[in-house]
């Protein structure tokens, strides 16, 4: 057989051999990885009540939509452990009205601060890390209002960033 008769079908399977262990998702783990636990508590006074249930639940579905994972109570082959620590609103962009200034906007921050136990690469875990997001309503809104789709870009954001810094190891 020439180079130059080779199929595309045998240059693709050679290509993607791998993909046992990397996904088109971009999470990269080992073979042996079957599930993984969240265990997160809440340390803010402030916020819904359902504020950690509902953080949980979107990271668990991320999980285990983007990963062959599944999630289990505790103890799970990968672990992601921590607290929700702040969730804040600040004002910010000033503006003037009648000889006044005031805010426009309103800033929700929420911060998490957690821990990934991951036995299998060692490297790739981290203790203590902060990830934080923000997302703004105008200041005349009603936070009772805005508050449900601020959290949800917020959690969005946040998913998207422990995704990528714990399974996809970016």
């Amino acid at each position: 057989m020439t180079w130059n008769r080779i199929s595309p079908t045998l240059i693709f399977l050679l290509l993607f051999q791998g993909c046992a262990i990397y996904s088109f998702s971009g999470a990269s783990l080992p073979p042996e990885t079957k599930t993984f636990s969240l265990q997160f508590q809440s340390d803010v006074a402030s916020g819904p009540p359902d504020l950690l249930d509902k953080f949980q639940q979107r990271l668990g579905e991320e999980l285990g939509r983007r990963t062959r994972l599944k999630q289990v109570a505790s103890q799970g082959d990968l672990r992601m452990e921590g607290v929700i620590k702040g969730f804040k609103y600040t004002s910010v962009a000033p503006r003037r009205v009648d000889e006044q200034e005031q805010a426009s906007l309103e800033r929700l921050t929420i911060t998490v601060q957690m821990n990934y136990i991951n036995p299998y690469n060692k490297e790739a875990a981290f203790s203590k890390r902060t990830f934080y997001h923000s997302a703004d309503k105008p200041a005349d809104d009603s936070r009772e209002a805005k508050e449900p789709q601020l959290i949800e870009d917020i959690f969005a954001k946040l998913v998207k960033d422990i995704f990528n810094a714990t399974v996809a190891s970016w």
